[in-house]
């Protein structure tokens, strides 16, 4: 029993350690956005391409980890909508065009296309010396669940 007790104490301290390591090679955004969002009770994870991934609402996000800036924080909501490789013309039109109507009507928050025809909405801020990132987090993922909705409708409506 004490050895069954001891295994299972290491493998807990293993993976306390282990999350440590990970966090440490986060840039300053992406590690405070991550303790927040467990101090909020979200469950952050570390995918593979080194990004901070949760979902809230039901919702996927992740914490865009690559840039060189520590300083950059850019919140991801992938994959509201997939066009697949090959689209056809009206849809590509259409997914263009609300894109560009949302970047440019609604505040925060940018739609885009990316190059595996899937658009996306990111919010994007610059964090300073003793940030409180707490605003920007809850108000980036709310504005990006009510715009997913925002760009399906006028979505929708350009393919009419």
């Amino acid at each position: 029993m004490k050895k069954a007790f001891f295994v299972i104490a290491l493998l807990c301290a293993a993976t306390v350690c282990g999350k440590a390591q990970d966090l440490s090679s986060l840039s300053r955004a992406a590690r405070l956005t991550f303790v927040y969002l467990q101090d909020e009770g979200y469950r952050p994870s570390i995918d593979e391409d080194r990004d901070v991934v949760f979902k809230a609402q039901g919702y996927s996000f992740y914490i865009d980890n690559t840039t060189d800036d520590s300083t950059y924080l850019r919140i991801v909501m992938p994959a509201i909508k997939n066009l697949g490789n090959d689209p056809e013309a009206y849809e590509l039109l259409a997914a263009l065009a609300a894109c560009n109507e949302m970047t440019r009507e609604k505040k925060l928050v940018k739609a885009y296309l990316d190059d595996d025809g899937k658009v996306s909405l990111s919010a994007e801020t610059y964090i300073g010396s003793s940030p409180d990132i707490s605003e920007f987090i809850d108000t980036a993922i709310n504005f990006m669940i009510r715009i997913s909705s925002s760009w399906r409708e006028r979505y929708n409506e350009l393919i009419e």
